[in-house]
């Protein structure tokens, strides 16, 4: 039984986490985060998947309180020194007993009909402490340590349930046990960052008109999850979204949370968490923040029937190498091999009629966790960055995006190259093929292309020649390929035998990645982005 005294407003109460402008750290509630955005500078959840699903939250909320409805209501909004008190007051006015955490008919994104279960700790709700005899890769508690969270606590798992619980099986829901992944583990979510989080918020705010089925795949029964008339009931079932908010707040789980009371002190030491919605839709067209690609084929080209796949982060080679994925307009009309985030589209429409600075860079943070081959366990929680220079959001020049990509192919060449010779100097000596060079290597690179793409962009943007930015790429990806191939021979076994074997692979090496450079200056002064490569 829910305890009638317990209770916990989102709106008002802190419980978001966040950097302010002034470096502070503190919490907010729904209504400070939206009102002060001028004030802060991010959202700061305690593991990526959480970050990235709190921001899917105030999105959600922000379409219904402001739209805004086109780009003209956009740009008003972008201009206002803060986003409007009155319309967030009006639409919380008809919502408030909605966003209560511990509302006795509608709990926020819960189900009251699961008070007929019995709790279990609240554990299974933090994906990296260990439940029962189970032991993480994070933690090392047990089922006979108890585990309370407050209310602001439980508030932000349970919200990152919703989008991020892994699969696997749960506390049954009449006879429904078992759950596929929530949707955002099938993709990396893209948020476009500014200089604060109102700029972060708009950036990543589509025009949203429901009845004008906008933007796409959005119906005019389009509404959050703390909206539906009822509370969830009965068999979960599967679906498509009816909309962009609907999808933001997607109710992948049935949840209750069971606080206890003591004086004024709320804590919740349970929860019921059961399967819930199954997401039967086209991920391609219906989520708008991650970007996707079809796979390559054998001869390195899209594969022209396969389906588009969602870009995910890998925990060691960086999200960069999906950046033409991620920034560039694909032109063609039909069988398109990539969609990036819709946002970007957006922004480079805004900057084209001058909303925003047509020079101006923002930043990709990419946000999402890996789980295991069975979808059930969190293995590691992931978050990278890349540049995102206006310029390239708008420019409609297809050899950019070719010189982009062929600078990326250098990059995997050159590592493949390290592979290649490690694994060939272990075969010869019969031992494990392993390759460790990866390690050496890939975390190198990415603060290196983050230049590359920036000075790219500028000279794009200034009708001056890329050649100085494809020049100085050259030579960072060159140089950290042959460090890590010396010092890897530096730190083999040096018998008579490994010395001969290992000069010889690193002769064959050397070698290869000489040819790759050569062929990528060759092939990007052919990229003549307006003719402009010498």
């Amino acid at each position: 039984m829910i305890a009638p005294a317990a209770s916990f407003n989102l709106l008002t109460e802190p419980w978001i986490p966040v950097i302010g402008t002034d470096a502070q750290r503190r919490e907010v509630g729904l209504n400070e985060l939206l009102l002060d955005a001028r004030g802060i500078r991010r959202i700061v959840g305690d593991t990526p998947p959480m970050t990235a699903a709190l921001y899917r939250l105030a999105l959600a909320l922000l379409h219904r309180a402001y739209g805004p409805v086109d780009e003209d209501a956009w740009g008003h909004l972008w201009s206002a020194k803060q986003l409007p008190s009155a319309k967030l007051r009006d639409y919380a006015a008809g919502q408030s007993d909605r966003f209560d955490l511990f509302h006795p008919e509608r709990p926020f994104l819960q189900s009251p009909a699961l008070a007929r279960i019995t709790p279990s700790t609240v554990a299974k709700l933090v994906p990296h402490l260990a439940v029962g005899n189970n032991v993480t890769l994070f933690d090392h508690t047990t089922a006979g340590d108890r585990t309370v969270l407050s209310p602001a606590q439980a508030a932000r798992w349970l919200v990152t349930a919703q989008a991020f619980d892994p699969g696997g099986m749960k506390t049954p829901f009449e006879k429904v046990k078992s759950s596929e992944r929530a949707p955002c583990n099938l993709l990396g979510v893209v948020l476009v960052e500014g200089g604060d989080l109102k700029e972060t918020l708009l950036l990543n705010a589509l025009t949203y008109a429901p009845d004008l089925q906008t933007p796409y795949m959005t119906s005019s029964r389009d509404m959050p999850a703390w909206e539906e008339p009822d509370p969830p009931e009965g068999a979960p079932g599967e679906r498509r979204a009816r909309g962009w908010t609907d999808l933001l707040t997607w109710p992948s789980r049935r949840i209750l949370l069971v606080p206890t009371v003591s004086g004024d002190t709320v804590v919740v030491d349970g929860v019921v968490l059961t399967p819930g919605v199954r997401f039967k839709g086209d991920l391609p067209e219906e989520e708008k923040m991650a970007a996707f690609r079809r796979p390559l084929g054998p001869n390195g080209k899209p594969k022209k029937d396969a389906p588009l796949l969602p870009i995910r982060l890998n925990p060691l080679r960086g999200v960069w190498r999906h950046s033409v994925e991620l920034l560039m307009i694909d032109l063609r009309q039909e069988g398109r091999t990539r969609i990036r985030p819709r946002a970007l589209e957006q922004i480079a429409a805004l900057a084209g009629d001058g909303h925003i600075p047509r020079d101006a860079v923002y930043t990709l943070r990419v946000l999402g966790q890996q789980l295991d081959k069975n979808a059930s366990v969190v293995e590691a929680y992931l978050e990278e960055q890349v540049p995102a220079p206006v310029p390239l959001l708008r420019a409609r020049d297809t050899s950019l995006g070719a010189l982009i990509g062929s600078a990326i192919a250098l990059a995997d060449n050159a590592g493949a190259a390290l592979r290649h010779m490690e694994r060939d100097y272990n075969k010869d000596k019969r031992a494990d093929p392993t390759s460790t060079l990866d390690v050496a290597y890939w975390p190198q690179l990415p603060r290196r292309f983050a230049t590359f793409l920036r000075e790219v962009a500028r000279a794009h943007d200034a009708d001056e020649p890329e050649s100085d930015a494809v020049e100085q790429w050259t030579r960072e990806v060159y140089r950290i390929a042959k460090q890590a191939a010396e010092r890897w021979a530096e730190r083999a076994p040096a018998d008579t035998r490994d010395v001969f074997l290992m000069g010889k692979h690193l002769r064959a090496f050397h070698t290869r990645l000489n040819v790759l450079v050569d062929n990528f200056r060759r092939e990007a002064r052919s990229y003549t982005t307006k003719g402009r490569i010498a």
